[in-house]
């Protein structure tokens, strides 16, 4: 039996070595995953070659077609992961990609929708009060009691994930705590973000919660808001108070220094997260092309491991798939 078992090993140490694979395929090979459900929801596509149904005038010719039949992805850190063709809504990879976590400040980004609905001049001046915006716990890039325009108070809240920021921004939008957050909840639901509950306008609640599959929806409205779409693909901006105060904030989203953001590849949209009930988070969209994915990875281990994971499975979607038309 001893022998059986070790012999075991070093089969399926060769084959992981020889076929890099996410652990949640073999999980769900095994029968231990307990969740198959997430490889093969109706409205989505495995990694495996299951078909989707063609819904509308889409055809399945389409589709991403994979041309490395034998790589099924790349080892995650995530608890949570997801590759999604933004054209087709094709599943290129996923781990347990309904899973309901913490979010963490991914949540800004329901925020700034919110906010911006009620289109508010961003030119106006506007002055943060300790009193009534304070955060503790991130960094505070504005200075209080000093004029700047309410579009760099935005600007402090996405690009550098402030949490003073952002609350002063919905106390900016003229509603209530109350009524923000059963905004932002509604507005959810208006994206058909099934699984998603929010709590408070930050992330930094940890009962903020999504799926990797709901925040692609929330990611994709996002890039529809002009103001929101810049602030996401800006590596470093420097705003002024009144006071002649200048300061530069950069962009928690390392991806944009990455080669994802360089030569024919293009950084379209994201967002960082981080709670210790999150792990780290980071949702993503890259193009490359005329071609563009959405990659989300959920619970990685560490702020380092979410950038090279994320870089990672957007490499292997990008040589394992064909789009039409290449």
């Amino acid at each position: 039996m001893i022998l059986k078992l070790v012999g075991q090993l070093v089969i399926a140490t060769v084959f992981t070595q020889l076929i890099p694979a996410d652990a949640s395929y073999f999980e769900w090979q095994a029968g231990v995953a307990g969740e198959p459900i997430d490889f093969f929801e109706t409205e989505t596509l495995s990694a495996y070659g299951v078909s989707l149904p063609v819904a509308g005038d889409r055809h399945p010719e389409d589709y991403p077609i994979k041309v490395d039949s034998d790589s099924y992805g790349i080892v995650t850190t995530a608890q949570s992961a997801l590759v999604v063709d933004a054209e087709s809504g094709m599943i290129l990879l996923g781990k347990h990609p309904y899973q309901v976590r913490s979010i963490g400040s991914v949540t800004k980004l329901m925020s700034a929708l919110v906010f911006l609905e009620a289109d508010p001049d961003m030119n106006q001046i506007v002055t943060l009060d300790p009193t009534l915006d304070l955060i503790e716990g991130g960094r505070v890039y504005l200075a209080f009691y000093d004029g700047i325009e309410l579009e760099d108070v935005l600007a402090a809240s996405l690009v550098g994930s402030d949490n003073t920021a952002t609350e002063a921004l919905m106390r900016f939008s003229g509603l209530t705590r109350e009524e923000f957050i059963a905004r932002m909840n509604s507005k959810a639901e208006e994206l058909g973000m099934k699984n998603s509950t929010f709590t408070d306008p930050t992330g930094i609640d940890s009962t903020n919660m999504s799926t990797a599959w709901d925040l692609v929806k929330l990611l994709r409205a996002a890039e529809d808001v002009a103001t929101i779409q810049k602030f996401m693909t800006t590596s470093v901006i420097t705003v002024q108070h009144l006071s002649g105060r200048s300061v530069t904030i950069e962009n928690t989203n390392l991806l944009l220094e990455s080669f994802l953001n360089t030569g024919e590849f293009d950084i379209a949209g994201g967002k960082t997260g981080y709670l210790p009930q999150a792990g780290y988070v980071l949702v993503s969209s890259i193009e490359k092309g005329s071609d563009k994915i959405y990659v989300i990875v959920m619970g990685s281990e560490s702020k380092d491991t979410r950038v090279q994971e994320a870089k990672g499975l957007a490499s292997w979607a990008f040589k394992v798939y064909k789009w039409p038309g290449e």
